[in-house]
């Protein structure tokens, strides 16, 4: 090999674009972003049925809940907002939120499909989303009460057996020997 070939191909591997993506992906809700709460949730679901109502647009709408919402529930909506700003389709845009807004993404693809009045369609959301979050915290507390029991099966009833019934049996046990 020559030297300028050597060169070339230096020069070459110095220039060339690295092999991660030039442009930075879409933002998507990290796990440092903080994920509202589902009852956080269906409450601005009801805000953005209520302005819906009041006759704003949906990125209106959209942008008026944003400014009275809990930080995370800000944040989703702002991203929304802008997505649809920017003309992504309803789908698209809802994909920018955290997980738990599903319910409220089907809703308004739905009503932008079909053509059924957003405001009802949200409302049913928010009760629907309230009914999940509610069945949720039932067997979560029905979880509890079976855990519970698990300290009073391992250590209260071996000490009761230990403090109560063996002494009992030594003492009868005692008895009869003599």
């Amino acid at each position: 090999m020559t030297p300028a070939l050597v060169a070339l191909v230096l020069a070459a591997a110095l220039v060339w674009p690295p092999r991660g993506r030039a442009v930075p992906g879409p933002l998507r809700p990290g796990d440092d972003a903080p994920s509202p709460l589902l009852s956080q949730v269906a409450d601005a679901t009801d805000l953005l049925a209520l302005s819906l109502v009041a006759g704003r647009g949906i990125t209106e709408a959209l942008d008026a809940v944003a400014d009275v919402s809990d930080p995370a529930v800000a944040l989703d909506l702002r991203r929304v907002g802008a997505a649809l700003r920017w003309g992504r389709e309803m789908r698209a845009a809802w994909s920018y939120a955290s997980p738990g807004w599903a319910p409220v993404a089907t809703a308004l693809v739905v009503s932008s499909e079909c053509g059924a009045p957003a405001s009802e369609v949200l409302a049913g959301a928010a009760a629907r989303i309230r009914e999940g979050e509610a069945r949720r915290l039932e067997a979560a507390a029905a979880r509890a009460g079976v855990l519970l029991v698990v300290p009073l099966g391992l250590f209260f009833l071996p000490a009761f057996v230990a403090m109560a019934v063996v002494p009992m049996l030594l003492v009868l046990l005692g008895q009869s020997l003599r």
